[in-house]
């Protein structure tokens, strides 16, 4: 047959009588059956040529438009992401700074609740307690306070030393009663003022006595 009437058919330009007569034919021979499938088969290469080749290549102000669209969202997410980091940054910075405010304000808190813990614990001395002076140097007062609990342990008791201020440094020594005199003795060897009517304690409890250490005049 014919390959032009084949592509007709194909392409839907046959009167309806020529395609049913073409039809009726196609179902009775299989060699015309063989050649409208490679009609079909060229009519669909041709079809795919057709579009490929009705595509248009971007001319080179296109190209110029996509580029320059590329490159300006590009720049805009670049500036977004700057202002972004820009605002994260001054924000922890702030908070960095808000952060050691916070941590130097509650030290200071803290030392001075400490101040006020040890002064409370640290009892003016009484007229019940007996009170042990020493006159001495600023820079040699903590050397004189270690030497004192040092005593006051060797006597079978403890001591105990606070903080210092403008007045000096007060200590407590707590002795037991058998051992007392052997600690007035190694006072006055250290240079100790001891009171004229020392307080004397019962027998069997341990005596408390304030170690009191001022500044040489």
């Amino acid at each position: 047959m014919n390959p032009d009437k084949l592509f007709d058919y194909l392409e839907g330009k046959l009167s309806p009588s020529e395609r049913a007569e073409l039809e009726e034919r196609l179902m009775s021979d299989p060699q015309l059956r063989r050649e409208l499938t490679v009609a079909r088969q060229i009519h669909t290469n041709m079809g795919n040529s057709r579009e490929i080749l009705g595509v248009a290549e971007p001319t080179l102000e296109e190209r110029g438009a996509v580029l320059g669209r590329r490159i300006a969202i590009a720049f805009s997410v670049l500036v977004f992401a700057n202002v972004v980091f820009g605002i994260y940054a001054i924000a922890f910075m702030k908070k960095k700074e808000r952060t050691q405010l916070n941590t130097e304000q509650n030290r200071t808190e803290l030392a001075e609740s400490l101040a006020r813990t040890a002064a409370a614990a640290l009892p003016p001395p009484s007229l019940d307690v007996e009170e042990i002076k020493f006159t001495a140097p600023v820079p040699e007062q903590e050397k004189l306070a270690n030497k004192i609990i040092a005593a006051a342990k060797q006597a079978g008791g403890s001591g105990t030393k606070g903080l210092a201020d403008q007045q000096g440094v007060l200590l407590f020594a707590e002795v037991p009663t058998a051992r007392l005199s052997d600690f007035r003795d190694s006072m006055k060897k250290l240079g100790a003022t001891l009171p004229a009517t020392p307080v004397e304690p019962k027998a069997g409890e341990k005596a408390i006595l304030q170690v009191r250490i001022v500044s040489a005049q």
